[in-house]
């Protein structure tokens, strides 16, 4: 018996799942250990669809089973479509989070997809047992028929002789995560170490948090289990000897760091840096609590997982309404200067549109989560997510949510001969935030991520904070300052915000026949795309000059004009800052070695922690640096150029597991002094 498991990601545009598809390669190594037959079960993985369309173009396989996320379902529905136009007797199997939680949703919903015969339901987190459930089920009778002639516990399906949704019972969580084998060890990840896609493991299951816009939040799965340490060290050991030193490492948890055993975890990992400097970034989502820990964690691992600092909104009304409760603002704070002074970084994240949040408490928790020291601030936009409470009909009345419908960034495309077009459902306006409020949060937070995205121009910030101006009042600033911008950046605003506009539809219908008429754009990248993501790049890398012209107009527009040693100073700073940054085009960036005149020893009061004014490090003599591109970072760049391409979508893709230092050429210290 031949099974391809498959979590398609999109990649017409960039490789839109970066990630190894550890959830299919679970499925595969639980079955294999669990599923009694008396002939071979084959099992092969699957991420890419250019691999799937030619392994099914080669042998048709008894059983396909695909993922369903908001960014990948319809790409799935057309492999099954595909899989059922060669062979109606393959059984198709749909599984994953993006299911609705109501029983008149989930009916509604299979009944859109027949070309799946099994929803593998489970629990949320359980399709390891549902799928071996209905494995054994196939084996045990041969055909499809057979499968569908009565329930199988943790499945469900749309009878197709009846016309009636058949329900399998619930399946138990798995308690303790080594039942799943690891599927590195199982050898099912090996395809994927020379792909440029990042390793991914999950190390505890379950969340207990009830936030109720995520589809983490049901209650049966409310307790986390864990993989022990011994088989999380064998994971990584196998990982480490096979894969480009330059990957980062990915954990799939809700809470990593929360956990005491997340201690010995992180332990290990620093003696993985020290011994071969791997993983250079660690991607995950830290705890919510337990702040102590999570810092303990972070330091073990050497400054390399950054601290995500999610509070979603500091409004009351707001966290009652979605049942959230955060640590104290003052707490927040705390955790932030502790992080700093270790030299670790951390982000904010709030969501727009939240039920009972207004425009001004929302840039009020923005100012105030930039006060407290993270080195980023995340503003996501609110989706109604399919498995999420938000999205049950009757939060939508109670909440007055107005939802219009875009393509999800980058997830479109023409397969197997049909296109795959993803949308996603946001919400544009609530009782207490209206669509201008919308558009100008959007704006703020363009300008937040292109000039305080992860200290980018940190130095820039810090020497106005000696001024007494804080960051947010740059980036309001600025703002308001838009017309007298560099054209550039007025363009990139202006279509920013055009594009925004032109992507919503009110409904999917619309959506998907506007996104049939604008492929090309779309697949190109001039449309369509993550539009934060994609300015912001646009931003960072392409227009750098501008921005940094922009950026420097501004900041000395907050200074007193009379003030001609803070000029002076600024335009140290500005002249740093277009010596050492590399953009786009980026071969020609390596080539390049500029050098740096300056009177101010900008380094040296960045190393001090920006302890005293820039005043203090001003040097004797104008001083000259030569400057030159660090091999490491020459190759990952260009290794992930290679995987992501060299355009805002793609860069976007990969900038968020670097950090600004990634980016920048190293200052050689000179003795050359001009006497001036």
């Amino acid at each position: 018996m031949l099974v391809y498991l498959c979590d398609p990601g999109h990649d017409k545009v960039t490789e839109t799942s970066d990630t190894y598809p550890l959830g299919v390669a679970n499925l595969a190594a639980y079955a294999r250990a669990n599923v009694q037959s008396s002939s071979k079960i084959e099992f092969q993985i699957f991420r890419s669809p250019n691999e799937l369309s030619e392994a099914i173009q080669s042998t048709v396989p008894d059983v396909l089973g695909v993922s369903s996320y908001s960014w990948n379902h319809n790409l799935s529905l057309n492999f099954a479509n595909y899989v059922k136009s060669l062979s109606p007797k393959t059984l198709t199997l749909m599984g994953g989070p993006n299911f609705p939680l109501t029983i008149a949703e989930q009916d509604s919903w299979m009944r859109t997809m027949p070309q799946i015969d099994v929803h593998v339901r489970g629990q949320t987190y359980e399709g390891e047992k549902a799928f071996v459930n209905l494995m054994q089920r196939y084996v045990d009778t041969g055909s499809i028929e057979g499968v569908l002639e009565e329930a199988v516990d943790g499945n469900q399906w749309v009878d197709p002789k009846s016309k009636e949704i058949i329900r399998g019972g619930e399946v138990s969580r798995i308690r303790n995560l080594d039942e799943i084998p690891s599927p590195y060890l199982a050898g099912y990840m090996d395809k994927f170490f020379d792909t440029g896609l990042f390793a991914l493991l999950q190390i505890a299951r379950g969340c207990p948090f009830t936030c109720q816009f995520c589809n983490s939040s049901v209650k049966s799965n409310s307790k986390a289990f864990r993989h022990s340490f011994e088989r999380i060290k064998a994971d990584l050991d196998y990982i480490v000897a096979r894969i480009n030193k330059a990957s980062p490492l990915c954990f799939a948890d809700d809470n990593f760091g929360m956990y005491k055993e997340d201690e010995q975890v992180a332990d290990y990992i620093g003696s993985l840096i020290d011994k071969y400097d791997w993983p250079k970034y660690i991607r995950t989502t830290t705890g919510k609590n337990k702040s102590e820990r999570i810092i303990k964690v972070m330091s073990s691992a050497k400054g390399r997982l950054p601290m995500t600092s999610s509070v979603q909104s500091l409004n009351p009304v707001v966290l009652k309404n979605i049942k959230r409760d955060n640590i104290s603002l003052s707490t927040y704070t705390d955790v932030q200067k502790a992080l700093h002074a270790k030299g670790m970084q951390s982000y904010g994240e709030l969501i727009l549109c939240m039920p009972g949040e207004t425009l001004d408490s929302f840039m009020d928790a923005v100012d105030k989560l930039i006060e407290t020291g993270v080195s980023r601030v995340a503003a996501h936009q609110l989706m109604l997510l399919h498995g999420a409470p938000l999205s049950n009909p009757e939060s939508r009345d109670l909440f007055e949510f107005r939802t219009l419908t875009r393509i999800v960034a980058r997830c479109v495309g023409k397969y197997n001969g049909e296109m795959a077009i993803e949308t996603e459902e946001m919400v544009v306006e609530s009782e207490c935030f209206s669509f201008q409020d919308y558009l100008d949060a959007r704006v703020f937070h363009l300008l937040l991520t292109i000039y305080y995205y992860e200290g980018n121009f940190e130095e820039a910030f810090k020497f106005n904070l000696e001024k007494g101006i804080r960051p947010f009042q740059v980036i309001q600033h600025m703002q308001k300052c838009l017309k007298q911008a560099p054209y550039e950046i007025k363009k990139l605003v202006s279509d920013y915000l055009e594009e925004n506009q032109s992507e919503l539809f009110e409904t999917r219908k619309e959506c998907v026949e506007w996104a049939e008429k604008n492929m090309e754009k779309l697949l190109e990248g001039d449309l369509g795309g993550n539009l934060l993501s994609k300015y912001a790049m646009h931003g960072r890398f392409f227009v750098f000059e501008e921005s940094l012209d922009f950026l420097a107009d501004t900041l000395k527009s907050l200074i007193d004009s009379n003030d001609a040693e803070s000029i002076d100073q600024l335009a140290s700073i500005t002249d740093y800052y277009r010596t050492i940054t590399l953009h786009s085009p980026f071969k020609e960036a390596f080539q390049k070695k500029p050098a740096w005149k300056t009177r101010y020893d900008v380094v040296k009061w960045r190393e001090q922690k920006y302890d005293k004014p820039l005043s203090f490090f001003k040097l004797e003599h104008h001083t000259t640096y030569e400057t030159i591109v660090e091999d490491r970072i020459r190759d990952t760049i260009s290794s992930r150029l290679e995987t992501f391409g060299e355009h805002p979508t793609g860069l976007g893709r990969f900038t968020r597991t670097m950090f600004a230092n990634d980016f920048r050429r190293q200052l050689l210290s000179s003795d050359h002094r001009d006497q001036t």
